[in-house]
């Protein structure tokens, strides 16, 4: 643990008021505050997999079932010049960083999920999905910009 310690972090009320804020933005931007909000290092590849699988699971939403290996990993992996199975793990690595050091309990708080239990570390596809659940109710709310992908 940091010198830092967790309860410089914010509590979930207060995550969501610095995110969203008074005014919408752009999908791309309140993904990457959501993610340093939580306690994301930026500084890990898996971080930026992490948005990018994020955001094209946002876009593909209305799909009913999205295959994480077949289709995003490999979406991923083939921008970023890397393997499906090295983006998986680079996912997962930055999760289970952010689970022990940062703020993922705070996100449990926004949807009132499991999340917030001690010790609970979400699986990828899990977390991706209730990121993206939150996602799109933000977008009914009007807190985001960017819709057309949604359209």
């Amino acid at each position: 643990m940091d010198s830092v310690g967790k309860e410089c972090f914010l509590n979930g009320d207060e995550l969501y008021q610095s995110i969203v804020g008074k005014s919408a933005c752009d999908v791309h931007v309140l993904v990457g505050q959501l993610l340093i909000g939580l306690g994301f290092k930026s500084k890990l590849i898996g971080t930026q997999f992490l948005k990018d699988a994020i955001l094209y699971r946002y876009e593909k939403y209305d799909v009913a079932h999205v295959n994480y290996n077949m289709e995003i990993y490999t979406y991923i992996a083939e921008e970023q010049h890397a393997t499906p199975a090295s983006v998986e793990r680079a996912i997962r690595h930055a999760i289970n960083d952010c689970a022990e050091y940062g703020n993922l309990s705070a996100f449990g708080g926004l949807l009132h999920s499991r999340l917030t239990a001690p010790g609970y570390v979400p699986s990828n596809t899990e977390l991706i999905s209730l990121i993206v659940e939150w996602l799109d109710l933000e977008r009914a709310k009007g807190h985001i910009l960017n819709t057309a992908a949604k359209g």
